[in-house]
């Protein structure tokens, strides 16, 4: 007696992942259906839920389909690539139509029309099941004290002070209060820039020592490698209550929550007008320079080239939106702006870096706020290449400080340091400074003598 086996079966040793139906809220309760003969895992549709009485998913990759033909049936013609199920799939959970992902296929994947329609069929055709009931992600917010007592001592931010050494005091605090950047005392001198969401909530934040040069102060670890003076806000409050007991709210935060989850910036958005265009860029220094220099935008950052995804994005819905990738991420923003387009955002990638760009310039991966400081000629260029932006930059409110500065700081990818180690910042006495500059004290705040429990 023979058995024929069948060629698509469920594994003993389950291999997992999300439910289509009961994720986000249960994680990881998929069983995959496997290929006996490539050995490979099925698309991601196919499969069937552990939660069988609560949920009861359950997608046989023999289940006929509206045009009678099964998976398996499909099969039997010339295979399709996995990742454009994988990819169809996605795209439905996320709302979008049959007909749009059917053409996106087309555009994007490089699919004939025949290939996106037989996946459309599939991914359209699962059986329906009662809808549950999901709840939204968990949101995690620092309290706004938190950030609130951070705000000010400008006069020992070197962050402050580049910005006040470029366009004068008076513009510092107007930027410095508009960003709501704080100050640390994770470093000497060093500043926060608060993520504040869409409705005020204060998700976390990022630590950094710049110079006055306005590049990140670098230290060596212990392997003797050069990192960037860098660190979020909840890992520099654990580390501060690492010998007592931390609150409730430090704690509520599983290891696992993101350091990043909205883009730097969003609360410009309360008071600037709701047709004015976005402009997103990688880090926060960026964002805040350009807002000086680029006006005709509003200014955002999403802290790293990895971030830009559409979930940091969703209170842009609706805006046009102009990306700078810094040098040599110009592909990689362009193959995320596809993705972001593809999903409902309006989103152009600019390439005027790259059409300006020097070999030097992309050995060191300069972005967009390096260009616009530099010589004039380059900044006639930017307006130039910018139609209907001004390039703004009134040298008679430049107010150079004669201040000494760090090493300098190659662009590199940035990482978390270990919080044992301290760099070497030269600069001159605070309370010195302070005498010989009279002028930065305008923007009234306290004294470096006021012990305030900054971060």
């Amino acid at each position: 007696m023979t058995t024929t086996q069948t060629r698509y079966y469920l594994p003993k040793k389950a291999i997992k992942s999300d439910c289509p139906q009961c994720s986000p809220r249960y994680r990881k309760t998929l069983s995959r259906f496997v290929d006996r003969d490539t050995n490979d895992v099925l698309p991601e549709p196919f499969g069937r839920c552990d939660r069988e009485s609560n949920c009861g998913y359950y997608l046989n990759p023999y289940h006929k389909g509206p045009s009678g033909l099964s998976y398996a049936d499909e099969q039997k013609e010339p295979p399709l690539p996995k990742e454009w199920f994988k990819i169809a799939a996605k795209w439905k959970r996320q709302g979008v139509t049959a007909d749009s992902i059917e053409a996106t296929l087309v555009k994007m994947q490089g699919a004939t029309p025949e290939q996106a329609e037989r996946i459309k069929k599939y991914i359209f055709s699962q059986p329906t099941y009662p809808t549950l009931p999901t709840l939204p992600p968990p949101i995690y917010s620092l309290p706004d004290e938190v950030m609130t007592q951070s705000l000010g001592h400008y006069e020992r931010n070197e962050f402050a002070r580049f910005l006040s050494g470029r366009f004068g005091y008076e513009v510092a605090t107007d930027l410095l209060q508009r960003f709501r950047v704080g100050t640390s005392n994770r470093w000497p001198g060093a500043c926060v820039f608060w993520l504040v969401d869409d409705q005020n909530r204060v998700r976390g934040g990022q630590i950094a020592l710049y110079d006055q040069t306005g590049h990140k102060v670098k230290y060596a670890d212990k392997e003797g490698n050069r990192r960037a003076c860098i660190s979020s806000v909840r890992a520099a409050l654990k580390w501060k209550y690492r010998d007592v007991t931390p609150p409730d709210w430090l704690t509520a935060f599983p290891d696992d929550a993101e350091t990043w989850p909205v883009v730097f910036g969003l609360p410009q958005l309360q008071t600037a007008p709701v047709d004015m265009p976005i402009a997103i860029v990688e880090g926060p220094k960026t964002a805040i320079v350009c807002s000086q220099l680029l006006p005709g935008f509003i200014w955002l950052a999403v802290g790293g080239k990895s971030y830009l995804k559409a979930e940091r994005l969703a209170a842009l819905r609706g805006r046009k939106i102009m990306l700078y990738p810094d040098l040599n991420a110009y592909d990689d923003w362009q193959k995320r702006a596809d993705k972001l387009t593809a999903e409902g955002f309006a989103v152009t990638v600019s390439d005027v870096l790259e059409r300006l760009a020097t070999d030097e310039d992309r050995e060191q991966g300069l972005d967009l706020a390096d260009f616009l400081l530099r010589e004039p000629n380059t900044i006639t260029a930017f307006s130039e290449m910018l139609p209907g932006q001004k390039v703004r930059l009134d040298e008679s409110k430049i107010e150079h400080l004669a201040v000494t500065t760090t090493d300098d700081c190659p662009v590199e990818l940035d990482a978390q340091n270990d919080p044992e180690t301290s760099p070497t910042l030269k600069t001159m006495n605070y309370f010195e400074w302070q005498r010989q500059h009279p002028a930065f004290s305008k923007l009234g705040l306290s004294s470096i003598r006021n012990h305030h429990q900054s971060i």
